[in-house]
């Protein structure tokens, strides 16, 4: 019978190198890695022919010309340029993963210069590898020097930037803050996975039901929203370990989870869902996206009409205004369109319809040059390919409109649009 036992990892072990070769020497014969890169500065390139041969007389064997190469700092003491050579190594290092799941990577920052050490473990950050260091059971000058030859011991861990989901929630919250809501809860969900700690899943699944809060209230999921931010709120502690000001956040949560809560209780359309509407469309404009954010301010024009129609003159379908509920002058002019004495009213209709009835917001719509056919930008929204044409729609039409309608709504600012996630600690 034929045994499957599993492979052992291959591994890659990227170290950088000071001026004693001991450490390095016990860290390979530790990992026994099929390839090296060594990260020397100009002052101990020559350590690494010392280390080479320490690992071949440890190991019965010498490492292959092939499976080692140096990655030179040209100044140890400067912190810049250490990490500008190490951050090539991502490439590197990224190929090396994606060849399988036996496939590990080992960053190992015992030697070499402090900037040198700390430029390592500040890149490794980012990927999915192992830290280790040399430590040693005796030391020099009274046990504050170096680790004596022969008592090195190799001291390893995940790494702690996943391990802890501080890389997680770093690359999440930018996203978020960047309007990608779907992709930063995708990221919070695997580093859940990955995580092994409690603490730390209970802290990731927090932040996430913030983000699932958000993205709802996004997509208009007004209770949806609300469930999320209540269950985010419910464990706050959690977000005060991941926020360096989480006093500033928890308010602005309690205040959002108030709103969506108005909101999932009206059972019609009201002024609050327009400007919902409306700071929805700001988000899209910050994503670059202006035919949509112009589709929904246009929407958003329209609903204001419906709106007032309906809380007003008691009027509650555009599509199906009785004539005789119109006043002459437009009974007149829109009886030829009409089907079973009723007529169903655009979004120009709907606002010539209340300036005949004498309403401030029909007065305030002809006033904006909304009205006018060929000037108003919402003529770009019918254009644009989202309607009923081809044309792209471009920020200055999208500022143009995005005024003109605020101003339509009386919309005063607030901090609604506000969705911005704090610097994580």
């Amino acid at each position: 019978m034929t045994s499957h036992l599993p492979q052992p990892a291959r591994k890659l072990i990227i170290c950088t190198v000071g001026g004693t070769p001991d450490p390095i020497v016990k860290s390979l014969l530790h990992w026994q890695p099929e390839r090296v890169l060594f990260v020397p500065s100009v002052e101990t390139r020559a350590q690494v022919d010392e280390i080479l041969r320490g690992y071949a007389k440890g190991a019965g064997q010498p490492l292959s010309p092939g499976c080692y190469e140096l990655r030179p700092v040209e100044n140890a003491q400067e912190l810049r340029g250490c990490l500008e050579v190490i951050k090539t190594l991502d490439r590197e290092v990224e190929e090396w993963l994606k060849r399988g799941d036996d496939y590990q990577v080992v960053a190992d920052f015992t030697a070499g210069t402090k900037c040198m050490s700390a430029a390592l473990a500040l890149q490794a950050r980012r990927w999915r590898c192992q830290f280790s260091y040399v430590g040693g059971a005796r030391r020099t000058k009274g046990g504050v020097g170096v680790v004596e030859s022969g008592s090195e011991n190799v001291v390893h861990s995940d790494n702690p930037w996943d391990a802890l989901g501080y890389q997680a929630v770093e690359d999440a919250v930018t996203v978020f803050n960047h309007g990608g809501y779907a992709v930063a809860a995708d990221l919070l969900d695997a580093a859940m996975k990955k995580s092994g700690q409690q603490e730390v899943k209970r802290e990731l699944a927090t932040l996430k039901a913030v983000v699932d809060a958000y993205a709802a209230w996004d997509r208009f999921d007004h209770e949806n929203a609300e469930k999320n931010f209540s269950e985010a709120l419910k464990n706050r502690n959690n977000l005060k370990a991941i926020f360096a000001a989480p006093m500033d956040l928890i308010p602005r949560l309690e205040r959002h989870r108030e709103r969506v809560a108005h909101l999932a209780r009206q059972k019609e359309p009201a002024k609050e869902w327009v400007e919902d509407l409306i700071l929805n469309a700001g988000r899209r404009a910050g994503e670059r996206r202006y035919d949509d954010a112009v589709a929904r301010l246009y929407r958003a024009c329209e609903a204001l009409a419906q709106v007032r129609l309906r809380e007003k003159h008691n009027l509650p379908d555009t599509k199906t205004v009785p004539l005789d509920r119109l006043p002459p002058e437009l009974r007149r002019e829109w009886e030829v369109r009409a089907r079973d004495g009723q007529v169903s009213l655009g979004l120009q209709d709907a606002y010539a319809l209340l300036k005949a009835l004498k309403d401030e917001l029909g007065d305030r719509f002809a006033s904006s040059g909304l009205a006018d056919q060929k000037g108003s930008p919402l003529g770009a929204r019918n254009q644009s390919i989202l309607a009923h044409g081809f044309q792209p729609v471009g920020k200055k039409v999208y500022d143009q409109l995005r005024d003109k309608v605020r101003g339509l709504a009386l919309l005063e600012k607030d901090d609604s649009h506000d969705w911005r996630l704090p610097i994580p600690r």
